[in-house]
């Protein structure tokens, strides 16, 4: 098995707890210097999709109760975004606001300060699946 290495961080104001119940928040994703280059032409996208290291998960659960939605049935893990998952490796899409340097500042992210980048996309319309259904529990 390979190991990564981050290509940056996430960077906000929010607690954890905050981040939890907000569900998503503006964030700064700071992207380490020998890594900047690779943001060329990044910023001519609306938005981004970020594979981050969810490095405070809790657990390897296979069945969970999807949170923030009352009555939610157990289901597996896989069939959510609950961060406590076999492989930490969380995927987050973001708005791009806008990029200063090395910085993108985004907005609708879903992880907590601190986490590491292990990669970031741009989104094209092509990535974008038409006919996409989930069942009444999924947010």
């Amino acid at each position: 098995m390979e190991c990564f290495e981050p290509i940056g961080y996430v960077r906000h104001r929010y607690s954890d707890e905050e981040v939890r119940s907000r569900r998503f928040v503006d964030a700064v994703v700071e992207v380490l210097p020998q890594f900047e280059e690779g943001l060329a032409g990044i910023e001519e996208f609306s938005h981004v999709i970020i594979v981050a290291w969810l490095h405070k998960f809790r657990g390897r659960p296979l069945k969970v109760r999807p949170k923030r939605v009352a009555g939610a049935p157990e289901v597996g893990v896989f069939a959510t975004d609950s961060p406590d998952r076999p492989n930490p490796i969380g995927i987050t899409i973001a708005r791009l606001v806008r990029r200063e340097g090395r910085f993108l500042h985004v907005d609708g992210v879903d992880l907590f300060d601190g986490t590491p980048v292990l990669d970031i996309k741009a989104l094209s319309p092509k990535r974008c699946p038409a006919g996409v259904s989930a069942p009444w529990w999924a947010d």
